[in-house]
């Protein structure tokens, strides 16, 4: 399925997302695969021959074989063999803290880079949505329960909330049983004494938060740091966040001073709500409406609101590793900052650099391109 970065105010929507549950198991012999190998940027280093892949982390990542998921490094070698169906890791499994969740007879437990299962499969939850360490520190779901796990299995903070999401920034969102949701510590103790309808993680010290019916932000002391007065608010990144006002997107810096002035979505220029990522954002020139209609074209905008990528792109991605993938004639490649192609357009689909590589579609098999 092609990537679409348009006006859905992605940023959003983790506002609401689903509890982030952690585990994983079993794993296998390593084979290794033999990549295609190049040194010309944005040529394929990873032969595209998976039928599924995602994304690298902790230098690994899942592929599928046919109907079967393994682990890779970065030279294409197999170190975990295809062995786990679809569910027990999917595309989105990743290692980090040197562990991947993987699901053994139902139940979610963790794996090492070798593919041995060193925490038993013994915990609940959705099979769409792996768990992953952050911090130290992995959500994990026991008798309808959610806690946190330290790397060797034990519980670091009982499970007793009714949902909760990663550690960013040594905080972590968590759910009460009357929904009310606010903010723990690693000892597992509340920061501050405030309760949020909605919240985003902490990111550069501030977390977005809802508190009757309107958005803020707090400080990691728990502290309102920007009164609430937004309709919508993100997470703040490269010092700014997107905020909404009256179906009007515009960006703040951490004083709550705006940077980028609300302004509505419409047929001539549409802020989308994007995080700036590497010092720009994408916007859009030419759409109908906001949330429906015909696209327009895609480019970037700095933080003082000048266009500074023109809008030409059918599509385009935030910025990482200082590419950006951007789709030109119905096919994905590669821009600088200058806007200039660094990768031409030649993929059925691209996906962001992590870790020096870019997962790309060629036809229906999947591969890794070189920074």
């Amino acid at each position: 399925m092609k990537h679409s970065y348009s006006r859905a105010i992605r940023c959003f929507g983790f506002l609401f997302l689903s509890a982030a549950i952690c585990s994983f198991a079993q794993a296998g012999e390593a084979a290794s695969a033999a990549p295609a190998r190049s040194a010309k940027t944005g040529r394929l280093v990873i032969a595209a021959s998976y039928d599924a892949a995602g994304d690298f982390s902790d230098g690994m990542a899942a592929v599928r074989v046919g109907s079967r998921w393994g682990f890779i490094d970065k030279s294409g070698s197999m170190l975990i063999r295809p062995q786990f169906a679809e569910g027990d890791v999917p595309f989105s499994s990743k290692f980090s803290d040197g562990l991947a969740a993987v699901r053994i007879g139902g139940k979610w437990g963790f794996i090492d880079r070798h593919g041995k299962v060193v925490i038993s499969p013994t915990f609940s939850g959705d099979e769409y949505s792996p768990p992953i360490f952050s911090e130290g520190l992995c959500v994990v779901r026991e008798n309808f329960k959610y806690g946190y796990i330290d790397t060797t299995g034990k519980f670091a903070i009982a499970p007793k909330f009714d949902r909760a999401w990663n550690f960013t920034e040594g905080a972590a969102l968590i759910q009460e049983a009357d929904g009310t949701q606010a903010f723990i510590d690693k000892k597992g103790d509340y920061i501050g004494a405030l309760r949020f309808s909605g919240a985003s993680p902490f990111r550069e010290g501030m977390a977005a938060v809802k508190i009757d019916g309107e958005y803020g932000f707090i400080d990691r002391s728990g502290n309102i740091a920007i009164p609430p007065k937004f309709d919508m608010a993100s997470s703040f990144s490269d010092g700014v966040a997107p905020v909404r006002i009256d179906e009007k997107y515009g960006y703040i810096d951490k004083t709550g001073k705006s940077v980028l002035e609300p302004q509505a979505g419409g047929a001539v220029f549409n802020l989308l709500g994007e995080s700036f990522s590497e010092g720009l954002v994408v916007i859009e020139v030419g759409g109908s409406k906001q949330f429906s209609g015909p696209l327009g074209k895609f480019g970037f905008m700095d933080k003082s609101g000048n266009i500074v990528i023109k809008p030409s792109f059918d599509s385009a991605s935030s910025f990482s590793e200082g590419l950006a993938s951007v789709s030109a004639g119905g096919k994905i490649g590669y821009i600088d900052k200058a806007g200039q192609f660094v990768i031409k357009p030649e993929f059925t689909d691209g996906f962001s650099y992590r870790e020096g590589l870019a997962r790309v579609r060629v036809g229906k098999k999947y591969g890794f391109i070189a920074r």
